[in-house]
């Protein structure tokens, strides 16, 4: 009874409310990226509607969600991800649908689905897909599964939905013609924002963000293996002489005042870097080379992003979370479409996606807040649908309402994921009611609501039960690395700059693996709460500290 008490008490620890609906501010590209996802739906569903096919626009759509990946990264990695993305979706839509052409019984819909689910969260973890990871690829077989389907029919689909996310995967690389700093320019006013936010009221959080966007514009800005475009080489040069100042001004300027003219400085620079194409920064002198030395050394002694094949191998070792992610995600999809069809919903896939999606996060906590964040919007969303679809609409109207509502959830999803459900919700409706006019797409709005509420459920009670027993070792292997780097940096009399930028680095990756074993019952993360904060308060003290050599 004492061991059942302690384990309710474990899970209770886990399972909190407190900023799950929260708003999270984001700086810079939210906006284009919404314009972007909106004509890449609109197009391909107004030439379907040119050529009398709009039976097809789902799988169009189920293409459009390449335009949802990697809205951040640099061109070249963009490239590489989107294709990867791209021609995974296709061949969701075409397991899905050769899937329903061939088993009758819609319990095979749902074992594919639920393989799709755990492979495709294998593959996000693995390449660094960012969200929405495995998401989309589990409602492209979902929605390809419980379609009725033939073979003959098959083809054209597949090659509708390959189509489509070409066409998305030519829009998200065409801004290098025009703009090739553009992310490199980005992340870099991110990090200054995120410097200026903690300069200006410094708390424990702001200083951890600040650390992982100065970290993250370094991986943006070293990441480059081609030679920079004729005129861009000054433009890199500039943010990356950006980028070692806002490192150095981590720990501050040793004064309030001198904080405040920097939190103010550092604000004005994130503004014009994000929007003009050339930023000096405005050092002179033996600051401006040692910085520029600094940055230099990092790019010579940088390595190498390691390949897909290494990342998929690396995936699976220990101490990875990722395996027991795959087998909650697949355990997940496969049992809330088992319910979702003993209880006799005819979009059974909509559970499974439910699922999914509140298991894209990493441990318990942040799955509890999923699913709340997914329970709530989406019925805001039913609520909004009833309203909508109240109304008669074309075959326009329709696909205008699917544009309108995949751009306002791009531009709320950064913020939150349930202000983003609330707008999905009468975009599925609006696809669903495409595909089968005479269905009538209000009289969906409640079997979505209680499919959601379904999968959401099984997605959390199976992330519970399914211990991520994984995380400790992380957090132990994160403790181990974080302590090298240290003993590095330390030998090196704290200026060798290879040896800060690895340091930096450990710290972030410790804080993500403290957070993950954190949010795990049944884990030891906050028992050593001290002794990552001791690790992190002497390394920061090592970085912080003036610098020899």
């Amino acid at each position: 009874m004492n061991y059942f008490l302690s384990k309710v008490a474990s899970l209770r620890g886990v399972l909190g409310v407190r900023g799950a609906f929260a708003p999270r501010r984001v700086h810079g590209n939210v906006t284009l990226t919404a314009l972007r996802a909106g004509a890449c739906v609109a197009l391909p569903l107004l030439l379907l509607h040119a050529l009398g096919r709009v039976d097809l626009a789902p799988y169009a759509a189920m293409g459009c969600f390449t335009a949802l990946y990697a809205r951040d990264d640099t061109y070249a990695r963009r490239a590489r991800v989107l294709a990867v993305v791209g021609a995974a979706l296709t061949l969701a839509v075409a397991v899905g649908g050769l899937t329903a052409a061939l088993f009758s019984h819609p319990l095979a819909a749902v074992l594919a689905g639920s393989l799709v689910a755990a492979g495709a969260k294998y593959l996000s973890d693995a390449l660094a897909f960012g969200a929405p990871a495995g998401l989309m690829f589990v409602f492209a077989t979902g929605v390809a599964a419980y379609n009725p389907q033939t073979l003959a029919a098959l083809p054209l689909e597949v090659a509708v939905t390959a189509a489509a996310a070409a066409l998305c995967w030519a829009a998200a690389v065409a801004g290098a013609l025009v703009h090739p700093t553009a992310p490199e320019r980005l992340a870099v006013s991110r990090a200054l924002y995120a410097l200026a936010r903690h300069l200006g009221g410094p708390t424990g959080a702001t200083r951890a963000a600040a650390e992982s966007a100065v970290q993250h514009a370094w991986t943006t800005l070293l990441s480059r293996t081609r030679p920079a475009r004729p005129g861009s080489a000054p433009v890199l040069e500039s943010l990356e002489i950006l980028t070692a100042r806002s490192e150095s001004l981590l720990g501050g300027t040793g004064d309030a005042l001198g904080d405040a003219r920097a939190a103010a400085e550092m604000g004005e620079l994130a503004r014009r870097t994000r929007r003009e194409r050339g930023v000096r920064p405005l050092v002179a002198g033996r600051e401006r080379a040692a910085l520029a030395a600094h940055a230099e050394h990092l790019r010579r002694h940088s390595t190498p992003a390691p390949g897909a094949a290494e990342r998929l191998r690396g995936a699976l070792r220990s101490p990875s979370p990722t395996p027991v992610s795959v087998a909650r995600v697949g355990l997940a999809s496969l049992l809330a479409g088992a319910l979702a069809w003993a209880a006799g919903m005819d979009h059974g896939y909509w559970a499974a996606v439910s699922a999914g999606s509140v298991l894209q996060a990493t441990d318990v906590t942040t799955t509890w807040h999923r699913t709340l964040q997914r329970a709530l919007g989406t019925l805001v969303g039913v609520a909004l649908a009833a309203v909508l679809f109240s109304f008669d609409y074309s075959p326009l109207g329709v696909i205008a309402l699917v544009v309108l509502c995949q751009m306002a959830a791009e531009m709320v999803v950064v913020t939150n994921y349930s202000y983003a459900i609330v707008f999905v919700t009468p975009l599925t409706l609006a696809l669903s009611g495409l595909a089968h006019p005479t269905g009538g797409a209000q009289d969906l709005a409640a079997e979505r609501l209680w499919a959601t509420v379904l999968g959401a459920a099984v997605g959390i009670v199976v992330c519970a039960v399914l211990a991520n027993r994984r995380a400790d070792e992380h957090l132990e292997a994160a403790l181990a690395e974080g302590e090298r780097a240290r003993l590095a940096l330390e030998r090196e009399g704290g200026a060798h700059p290879a040896a800060r930028r690895g340091l930096a680095r450990a710290l972030v990756a410790l804080r993500e693996a403290h957070a993950l074993a954190s949010g795990e019952p049944r884990s030891r993360g906050a028992a050593r709460t001290g002794e990552v904060e001791d690790l992190h308060r002497r390394a920061r003290a090592l970085l912080d500290a003036p610098r020899g050599g």
